[in-house]
């Protein structure tokens, strides 16, 4: 979950872009001590900027779904700060954003720039702890943060005036040299898909050829889960039992960013063992070992999938307007997992542009520009075989 910081007497604002999960309804609600004015307004075709205002500080959660499906990190955490004062006028010195190592001592310089008080400071790690740092003055205008930091990865460093922090913090560095890969990371299993209360279910993380790092995942549903996770040969596997029916949510993050497909929507059905609560969380983090796949550099993978069960839809299938972006999408949810390979071959030859977006959960968006008149063959294949309607006849005027 993120956490942001904002001043009260400052509008709170931020984007989104749905162009990329097509269509559908847009939810924003905004909780915390006070009520909130939201203001939602569409800037361009899949584009939204979106502004709230509260009357109180304190603690609030922005909640975002698209089509009654929360996107993910929601709901984010904010914190909305009393009025600043002169806490506006301090600055951060200078922070160099690389060279900084593990066990090596870092100093940070704290320019007052006129305001007077009590500065205070805390480092909170990649995994969550807090290093201990010291924060002391060195003169009327400037003080001295100095932390030994103890992992690699991203830092956020707080600073507080009078008890309310500066702009901008909290601040973060990267400590070290970041070779992970979350975009390798895979999970698959029955866990994943559905499970039963009272039962143990599992899945399989796939971390082979992405590095070492974090793996954190977070369980979120009507009841706590328990839950563990155990080194295996091509990654690790997490086995949980759930409590109670009903939805749950399935975060996995790999050094702090979403693998493919995170966060997965897992019914849950039977009956219940433990009082439904109010989304009830349980996490597990694995700092993990870089992995190597068992297959060799020049061996395809075994895949296992059925192109029957592949749907496609979109106007971009049947007809297409010339000098103008056409869209349709490919849903291969399923049909299990294979390479989708799309192209498009018009009267004059291969269509210039065709960009291919992988939406998550096995759904595709894709896009395609042509510039020449005429029928045009749409090939689309999962594997080796072509999907249900594959050549597609494509009119373009």
């Amino acid at each position: 979950m993120q956490v942001c910081f904002q001043d009260i007497l400052c509008i709170s604002e931020f984007n989104l872009y749905t162009r990329e999960g097509g269509s559908g309804t847009l939810n924003i609600s905004v909780e915390g001590p006070s009520r909130a004015e939201i203001n939602i307004k569409e800037i361009s075709g899949g584009t939204f900027f979106v502004t709230y205002r509260v009357s109180e500080p304190g603690e609030y959660r922005v909640g975002i779904k698209f089509n009654d499906e929360p996107i993910p990190d929601s709901p984010f955490k904010v914190y909305i700060l009393p009025e600043v004062g002169e806490a506006r006028k301090i600055e951060l010195g200078h922070v160099p954003d690389a060279g900084l190592q593990v066990s090596k001592p870092i100093a940070f310089t704290i320019q007052m720039n006129g305001a007077r008080g009590l500065i205070d400071g805390k480092v909170v790690s990649p995994s969550g702890g807090e290093d201990d740092c010291f924060v002391s003055p060195i003169d009327e205008e400037s003080w001295a943060l100095r932390f030994i930091p103890h992992e690699n990865g991203i830092h956020q460093i707080h600073l507080r005036h009078n008890g309310t922090h500066i702009p901008q913090s909290p601040f973060r560095i990267v400590i070290g040299h970041d070779d992970a890969d979350p975009a390798a990371v895979q999970a698959q299993g029955v866990g994943l898909k559905d499970c039963k209360s009272g039962a143990k279910t599992d899945f399989l993380i796939n971390t082979c050829n992405a590095g070492s790092g974090q793996l954190a995942v977070t369980i979120e549903g009507p009841s706590k889960v328990s839950m563990d996770c155990t080194e295996v040969a091509d990654g690790y596997k997490v086995r949980y039992t759930p409590l109670a029916p009903g939805d749950y949510f399935i975060t996995v993050k790999y050094n702090g960013y979403h693998i493919v497909g995170s966060p997965f929507k897992v019914p849950c059905t039977g009956n219940a063992f433990a009082e439904p609560g109010v989304m009830e969380i349980s996490s597990v983090v694995v700092d993990t070992v870089a992995k190597q796949s068992k297959h060799k550099g020049d061996a395809m993978p075994i895949f296992r999938s059925n192109p029957a069960k592949v749907t496609s839809k979109g106007p971009g299938l049947k007809k297409a307007i010339t000098h103008k972006m056409n869209s349709f999408q490919i849903n291969c949810q399923e049909a299990g997992n294979n390479i989708l390979f799309v192209s498009l071959y018009g009267p004059k030859g291969p269509c210039d542009e065709i960009h291919m977006k992988h939406a998550g959960r096995n759904i595709y968006n894709i896009t395609y520009m042509v510039k020449d008149r005429g029928e045009h063959i749409l090939i689309c294949k999962y594997g080796n075989d072509h999907i249900p309607g594959s050549p597609f006849k494509v009119d373009c005027t």
